[in-house]
């Protein structure tokens, strides 16, 4: 046995307060002590180690004798008098299955052993003299268990097809003994082997088994094959035996279930099947069943019939079906044994497996006759007409020859051998009123002949329905029937007859050549459309009249082929005959009286061709202002005129400001009038009609005079801005802005500063709404003024809605610089090249202050239309201006003095001046009007309309004709009326003309546009025709209107009868403008088909047509109808994001713009104007009313707030107003604007630390920590010594902040430093904080040794509870001067550390709570006297304390929670957001955070998170279709040391719940995410 040489280190650390060195007793009152403290007693020890190795058999009773411990020592040597156990008095094996002796070393079992549970033990046992013996206990094993399988039987499917040789495995059996004692082999009992048949038991074996060396597997094999169908099931029994004597055995039962498979045919009873069924048989009908067996089992012997398509008639199928399960034959369709008397087919039987067996019977079905045919009519006809007979046939004339037939009387005789007699058939006649006979043949029994019985007459009767019966002679009879139709053909024997003897017809005078009168119509009873019934007309010979008219021969139209004139033949008559075509021809005669009427030639004339009047506003109703008078020459009720009111010169709608009476022409107020909110002119259009329908039309200009009506209106209501407690009086503050929609005297607004709190300090200018400073504000404690400021018109009226001015007074050392203006006013024309300037701002500094001033704009310009030099305050343009687009700009305007972080503001109103670069426009490019002949010179014939963009001059535009053929047209300048200058003359005017009509404005150079107006001249030919009442219809309607909605009504007239015509239909156009419409066709009401909208068409043009139903020419007339949709605040407004994201830079001067919250209204006019409020707190931020800017207007720290959730709300100004909301995030982004804090001590003082002289190097004097506020980078602090004057005696850690010792430290070299600690951050640039340490040598004791127990060193948790006792000072006995009598005393100069002392017993105690954050050591001096030696006796224990910081404060986000927009396709890598928590803890480890980041529903995150920094950036390609939102959880954790077990693990933790949103530039939030609560978990 060789000794090995164990050697235990020294110890090192500190053992806390508390922990003992024990040794623990066992149960019989021993005592074992661990090895290792055994070795590790006062700087260490070393020994010997023996080995002793002992066996003992399992299964033994316990007390059984193992051996001894002292056998393992060497011999020679006595007995070591007891032994010490490394097993202690837990759960320990040794001691649970073993009792060991330790006073004699003697080893015994506790209890009998299993080997197969545990086969080894070891423990070491120690003397004390040191040695050691390592022993080891060996379990030897013995054959206690018998082989076994896992189950006690087995069943296996084997198929009846396995080839012999086959192996099917079988389950070993298992035998935990170890070597022969295992299991050995396996043996098949051969008086179980088989349960079978006897004779099978007579046959040699099916099954032997297989196995290996060592038996692990075991095999069934297949002797020979089996069959199912013999013998369905095996049992065998197996035995397992092992090696042991006598040897074990266990036994499994194997069942063996042969599985059947498919080889057997199916088998019928019988190879073929003879059947009979009638033909009469319905459909179903059993005919014969087959039957076919198969022994096979399961789906192998199921047997399945089917019809055989390869054998028999191939028509088979298509009559029988054989059910597939039955077998059983049935009838599919009816039979016919004419068509086939026997059917052959062959059914096959097929079983159901893999590879199914087939096999096959015929069947013979006979079919049985019935009578089931009918007798059958065979017709010849004998004219040359077929079924036509001349009505002047005579009787006993031949029609046709018929003869009947029967196949069932005809197969019967035939399959008896017997020729076919026909008598058994009989054939009738029935119907022609006796016209008609049937004549049977002399010769031929079966044949009959039909002949003429009577006289024929077509006109009475021209069709005749005869009906043929044909019975045969069967049981049950059968009959069948033929009709025949004989049509008589015509003779022309009638005259053509007119209805009437006379005619009476009337026609106007004006009626031109071709004009219908009326149409004629003769009747003829002979055959239509044959010759004999054709008519044609002619004008009776030698009639002096006839000349003046024609009669069409085919059609019987008469009408006029020369002119008619009333007064020289008011009546006229003619005789027209009639003839028809026959041979010979007849006729026939009648006259026609034709009345010659008067008509309408002339149309009305107005007096003048414009009307121009004047109306103040808010006139009543009904006050009439104007006449408007228009004459004709005609009389009767073709002189009497009747007048219409439209609105505007081409808008044939009814006016609803103005009405006219009917028959005076009286214009009159409808409703009321405002000029601000309806239009300042009215150009209205008067139409006169006569009783004839002819009209004439004059147009009316309507002035509207202003009243003062409306109050001043301040826009905005609301105004904040902010100034400086030096600003000096005299100074511009802000302007109000107040409108009156009055013109002149009454839109004159005048301003008033209403009295209040501190109002006395201020002024407004009475014009211009300038509110100015009157009095300094040094002695002004408020933080705020709120001063209220109303407006009067010139007439009197107050606002309703004063103004609200918020001053915020800001209490600076310095005063701002103070613009000379509080609003500046500019002008540019909108052509000024890019970069002009546009004005210059100027701010005055205070003063005796040298610094510059800086400009910039804050609001009012989203679109940024302009810059502004920020030196010298001079506005350019930075983009091409455009009047029509934005005449008007209001810019905010701020200025700041240095880097001061006061400023003041002022307001730059932008005029675009407008230049002439727009044209005229003509609406359309070209257009047709159609005019009469007649019309009268000085007629307004048609207005053009020209619209320009541009205003004032450049806007106004004068009308010129440029291309008159005929100079026939005149046009009024201004109005761009059209008359017609001079008669149009037949002779000089041709049929249609073309005028070019200039629009030209005012501007320099002018612009102009040409329309091209065709005008088509209609000859007047006083043609009866339809014209509708009104060329246009034009109306108004909701797009809420309802479907179904009646729109307005259409009304035609004949313009001869004038009256309402008859047989009328109203229809319209088929385009996109009408499918919102239909018409109704009798009435002309248009109704509404479809809802309206505004904002997907906002006008509606078609055309509507009326025809007359009695009018075969196909003209029609027309009317366009205009329908112009009036929009309704039905639309929302939207926002173009939702939500909005914003970064910003912290920064100690507001900022300004930050972003736009843009929305967009699809409504129009005050429905689509939109609003902008901030809906949460506005001490950060406000909101832009009408551009939406949202405008930061104080300084914003990352450190208080890092993100600001705004709720910003957009309404619309309808009505019924529209309003909605919207986030916007704005986050504030880390700038490195922190110093480094040391948090243990107060600004600008010093720490101090003492130190004991002679203390080795690496000794921890103190930890001074620093805390950065910013994040990231930012608030990464590293420390750093000054070098100088700390001599090299002292090192700092630049992570952790440890102060520690180069070398021991002597007092009389060095008795007291000074240094400088800096704590730099890793920002750029980096900023600093510095911390002075003074630390003090403390000497030691001069002329006398220190005990080592003078000199101690402790460490406490800060956590340690006060009134605890921390340690003992009391000298131990074997100390020289150790007297119960000692006192103790804390040193003078110590006496302010958080320490007490027992002064009779030395116990140190805590007196108050400790804080590791304000210190983290104490150094002390304790005294021990001694009175009672002679001399007295002292000594000076030293103590040096250091407070071990306790993760007491868990790491904290500023936000818990936090929302953050990014684009989506951003490059993997890109920046995301920085998060930032912060720990209060001092210690390194405790203070230093790992960030993690984790997706809430644990799918792949698409973000990685930099452990340190907290920088989130992307990890993946991101796709907004794929994932709009991401919801992540960060952990923020401490690095906390568990001293106790040195593992690492998270001492405390706060997670911050933030979402990722991403997004095309507006991503959506959705509504459960915004009120997702966030999870702060600590840990």
């Amino acid at each position: 046995m060789e000794p090995r040489q164990f050697a235990q280190g020294e110890r090192r650390g500190r053992r806390r307060e508390g922990e003992r060195l024990i040794s623990e007793p066992v149960a019989d009152g021993r005592w074992l002590i661990p090895l290792w403290l055994c070795l590790c007693a006062a700087g260490g020890c070393s020994g010997q180690v023996y080995n002793l190795s002992l066996a003992v058999d399992e299964r033994l009773p316990a007390d059984t004798l193992v051996g001894d411990i002292s056998a393992g020592l060497p011999p020679g040597e006595g007995h070591p008098g007891g032994f010490f156990l490394s097993e202690g008095s837990g759960e320990s094996a040794v001691l649970a299955d073993f009792h060991v002796h330790t006073d004699t070393g003697i080893i015994r079992t506790a209890r009998p052993l299993d080997r197969e549970r545990r086969a080894r033990y070891s423990f070491v046992a120690a003397t004390l003299r040191g040695e050691m013996v390592q022993v080891e206990i060996t379990v030897t094993d013995v054959n206690d268990h018998a082989p076994r399988f896992p189950r006690e039987s087995v069943r296996l499917n084997v198929s009846e097809l396995s080839p012999p040789g086959s192996a099917f495995r079988l389950p070993a059996a298992r035998d935990p003994d170890a070597g022969s004692f295992g299991t050995q082999g396996y043996s098949l009992l051969p008086q179980d082997q088989d349960t079978t048949a006897d004779r099978d038991r007579e046959e040699s074996p099916f099954f032997q088994l297989r196995y290996g060396i060592p038996p692990d597997t075991l095999d069934l094999m297949l002797l020979r094959r089996l069959d199912r169908e013999r013998a369905d099931t095996h049992r065998l029994l197996v035995e397992a035996w092992d090696g042991g004597s006598p040897r074990r055995s266990g036994r499994l039962r194997v069942e063996i279930r042969v599985v059947d498979e498919n080889d057997n045919a199916p088998a019928f009873g019988q190879s073929e099947y003879r059947a009979r069924v009638r033909e009469d048989a319905p459909t179903g009908s059993s005919v014969c069943r087959v039957l076919a067996t198969d022994p096979d089992l399961g789906v192998n012997g199921e047997v399945r019939y089917s019809l055989s398509r390869r054998q028999g008639d191939p028509s088979a199928a298509s009559y029988f079906e054989v059910e597939e399960r039955t077998g059983l034959l049935s009838l599919i369709r009816p039979l016919d044994r004419e068509v086939r008397a026997i059917h052959r087919l062959a059914v096959e039987a097929r079983d159901g497996g893999a590879q199914p067996e087939v096999a096959t019977a015929l069947v013979a079905v006979e079919v049985l006759d019935v009578n089931d045919n009918v007798p059958a009519i065979h017709l010849l006809y004998l004219t040359e007409t077929g079924a036509s007979v001349s009505e002047g046939a005579r009787p006993g004339d031949y029609v046709a020859r018929v003869s009947v037939s029967d196949p069932d009387e005809q197969e019967e005789e035939e399959r008896k051998g017997e020729a076919a007699p026909r008598g058994g058939v009989a054939l009738s006649l029935q119907g022609g009123e006796g016209a008609f006979s049937l004549r049977s043949s002399s010769g031929d029994s079966g044949v009959y002949f039909l002949c003429v019985e009577g006289p024929l007459d077509r006109e009475r009767c021209d069709v005749y329905e005869l009906r043929l019966v044909a019975v045969d002679s069967g049981a049950p009879p059968l009959s069948s029937q033929r009709a025949l139709v004989i049509r008589v053909a015509d003779l022309n024997d009638q005259a053509p007859a007119f209805a009437q003897p006379r005619y009476r017809a009337a026609v106007s005078e004006a009626a031109s050549p071709g004009t219908v009168v009326l149409r004629l119509s003769a009747s003829d009873a002979d055959e239509p459309g044959s010759p004999n019934a054709q008519v044609r007309y002619a004008l009776g010979p030698h009639q002096t009249q006839g000349a003046l008219f024609h009669l069409d021969p085919l059609s019987g139209v008469l009408s006029i082929q020369a002119g008619l004139d009333h007064e020289r033949e008011a009546a006229l008559e003619v005789l027209v005959l009639a003839r028809d075509l026959g041979e010979p021809p007849m006729s026939a005669s009648c006259l026609v009286s034709v009345s010659v009427e008067d008509a309408n030639d002339n149309e009305p004339v107005f007096e003048h061709r414009v009307y121009n009047a004047s109306l103040a506003e808010h006139a009543k109703a009904g006050y009439c202002l104007l006449q408007v008078k228009a004459t004709d020459r005609d009389s009767g009720n073709f002189g009497h005129i009747e007048y219409f009111l439209y609105d505007g010169f081409h808008d044939y709608e009814k006016s609803k400001a103005f009405q006219i009476d009917l028959n005076s022409g009286h214009i009159c107020v409808s409703q009321d009038i405002d000029r601000e909110e309806d239009p300042s002119i009215y150009d209205l259009l008067v139409k006169a009609i006569d009783g004839g329908g002819l009209s004439a039309q004059a147009f009316v200009h309507i002035e509207i005079e202003d009243i003062n009506d409306n109050h001043p209106v301040f826009d905005p209501v609301t105004y904040m801005t902010s100034i400086s407690n030096h600003t000096q009086p005299g100074t511009e503050i802000i302007s109000v802005v107040a409108t009156d929609k009055d013109s002149g005297i009454y839109g004159v607004v005048i301003y008033e500063l209403l009295p209040g709190d501190l109002s006395s300090l201020f002024t407004v200018d009475a014009s211009t709404g300038i509110v100015y400073l009157i009095s300094a504000l040094s002695n002004v404690e408020h933080s705020s003024v709120l001063l209220i400021v109303s407006a009067r018109d010139g007439g009197g009226l107050f606002s309703v809605v004063n103004a609200v001015v918020t001053l915020r007074i800001l209490q600076t050392a310095v005063a701002p610089a103070v613009f000379e203006r509080s609003r500046y006013t500019f002008s540019i024309p909108e052509d000024a090249p890019e970069g002009s300037a546009v004005g210059t701002v100027k701010a005055r500094e205070p003063l005796n202050f040298l610094e510059t001033i800086s400009y910039r704009i804050s609001s009012g310009d989203p679109y940024e239309r302009f810059s502004i030099d920020p030196q010298y305050g001079i506005i350019r343009t930075r983009k091409q201006l455009d009047h029509e687009t934005h005449y008007h700009t209001i810019l905010t305007v701020q200025s700041q003095l240095g880097s001061s972080t006061v400023h003041s503001s002022a307001q730059v109103n932008i005029t675009v001046i407008d230049v002439n670069d727009n044209p005229p426009v003509f609406v359309m490019g070209f257009d047709q009007i159609n005019i009469s002949r007649s019309t009268v010179p000085g007629t307004a014939l048609y207005i053009a309309h020209a619209e320009d963009k541009d205003s004032g001059l450049n806007g106004a535009i004068q009308y010129t004709v440029v291309s008159n053929q005929s100079s026939a047209f005149a046009i009024d300048p201004v109005l761009g009326v059209l008359y017609l200058a001079k008669a149009l003359a037949a002779d000089e005017q041709p049929e249609h003309t073309v005028v070019h009509i200039a629009a030209e404005d005012h501007g320099s150079p002018p612009l102009s546009s040409v329309l091209i107006l065709r005008v088509i001249i209609d000859e007047h030919k006083g043609r009866p025709s339809l014209t509708f009442e009104n060329l246009v219809y034009q109306v108004e309607v909701s797009e809420t209107a309802p479907v179904g909605a009646r729109i307005l009504q259409l009304q035609a007239w004949k313009l001869d009868l004038q009256r309402r015509p008859r047989n009328v239909v109203y229809f319209l156009e088929h385009n996109l403008d009408s499918a919102s419409f239909r018409i109704n066709p009798e009435t002309g009401v248009i109704y509404l088909q479809n809802p309206l909208d505004y904002e997907l068409m906002p006008t509606h043009s078609f055309r509507a047509f009326v025809a007359s139903t009695a009018d075969k020419s196909g003209q029609n007339a027309s009317t366009s109808v205009i329908v112009n949709v009036i929009d309704e605040n039905d639309n929302s407004p939207v926002f173009m994001s939702d939500p909005y994201f914003f970064e910003i830079e912290e920064s100690s001067l507001p900022r300004g713009v930050v972003g736009t919250i843009a929305a967009i209204d699809k409504d129009s006019g005050r429905n689509g104007q939109l609003s902008f409020f901030l809906l949460s707190d506005g001490k950060y931020f406000k909101i832009n009313s009408n551009t939406g800017e949202i405008i930061n207007w104080v300084a914003l720290d990352y450190e208080e707030q890092a993100q600001h959730h705004l709720f910003a709300l957009v309404t619309d100004h309808g009505v019924l107003q529209h309003n909605v909301t919207v986030s916007a995030y704005i986050s504030v982004t880390d700038v490195n604007d922190n110093h480094p804090y040391f948090p243990q001590l107060l600004p600008g003082a010093e720490l101090h630390v003492k130190v004991l002289e002679g203390q080795p190097a690496g000794t921890l004097v103190a930890t001074i920590f620093a805390k950065d506020l910013d994040s990231g980078n930012n608030g990464l602090v590293l420390y750093s010594l000054s070098s100088g004057e700390s001599l090299g005696h002292f090192q700092i850690d630049s992570s952790s902040s440890e102060l520690r010792t180069t070398e021991a430290l002597l007092y009389n070299w060095h008795s007291s430093y000074r240094m400088v600690i800096t704590a730099t951050d890793q920002g750029i640039p980096p900023l600093q904080g510095q911390i002075v340490i003074n630390i003090e040598i403390i000497p030691l004791p001069k002329g006398k040794s220190v005990p080592f127990q003078n000199i101690r060193h402790l460490v406490i948790p800060e956590n340690f509870r006060p009134a605890q006792m921390l340690c003992s000072l009391k000298l131990p006995s074997q100390h020289p001067h150790f007297n119960n009598k000692q006192h103790f005393s804390i040193f003078e100069e110590d006496s302010h550390v958080p320490f007490e002392i027992d002064n009779a017993s030395g116990d140190l105690f805590l007196s108050k709570e400790l804080d590791y954050e304000t210190a983290s050591h104490y150094f002390l001096r304790v005294v021990v006297n001694d009175y009672l030696n002679s001399p007295p006796w002292n000594d000076t224990v030293f103590l040096s304390i250091d407070v071990e910081d306790q993760n007491d404060h868990s790491p904290a986000f500023q936000d818990d929670f936090v929302v953050i927009g990014i684009e989506e396709n951003v490059p993997v890598g890109t920046l995301v957001y920085t998060f930032n928590a912060k720990d209060g803890d001092g210690s390194f480890l405790n203070s230093n955070l790992q960030y993690s980041i984790r997706r809430n529903d644990f799918t792949e995150n698409p973000f990685l998170i930099h452990p340190s920094y907290g920088n989130v950036i992307t990890a993946v390609p991101l796709d907004r279709e794929t994932t709009p939102v991401v919801v992540l959880t960060v952990l923020a954790a401490d690095q906390v040391v568990n001293r106790g077990c040195r593992g690492r693990l998270i001492g405390a933790s706060h997670s911050r719940t933030g979402s990722r949103s991403r997004k095309e530039w507006a991503s959506h939030i959705p509504s459960s995410l915004k009120q997702h609560r966030p999870c702060i978990c600590n840990r």
